[in-house]
């Protein structure tokens, strides 16, 4: 069992929300994947996989709206982000990345701000729990 939480702070508002998803912990060597399907809201029918590996974290999310981000600490990536209007290149800075995972499960946290050609857009926070279920 999958607890997503996560959090946008814009500059007028902030939003947030909590999501309990059923998915996958593989571990492969230095890294994990957290994988998992969305089957409502915006992301319906996306395919996410989230990899850790040390201060790096990666998204990559198939079906409708295909996305490749990449984080690493005190770093500034440019990635594609798809949406329903079309594809957008935004900036990603991470500020911060918390991984205590076991095969039994754990969690992963990490802060990073979004811009497009360098203006802000929004600072965010996204916590995973994982939790082995029989």
């Amino acid at each position: 069992m999958i607890r997503l939480q996560d959090k946008h702070e814009y500059e007028v508002e902030t939003a947030d929300a909590t999501m309990y998803l059923f998915g996958d912990l593989v571990f492969d060597k230095d890294a994990y994947t957290i994988t998992y399907r969305d089957e409502a809201g915006d992301l319906a029918g996306c395919t996410t996989a989230i990899t850790c590996r040390g201060d790096e974290v990666s998204i990559h999310r198939t079906g409708p709206y295909q996305t490749e981000l990449i984080m690493e600490k005190g770093r500034r990536h440019s990635c594609l982000y798809s949406t329903e209007y079309g594809d957008v290149l935004m900036g990603v800075y991470a500020e911060n990345i918390d991984s205590h995972m076991a095969e039994t499960g754990g969690y992963l946290e990490f802060a990073y701000t979004i811009d497009f050609d360098g203006d802000f857009v929004s600072r965010n926070t996204l916590h995973l729990t994982v939790k082995e279920t029989f």
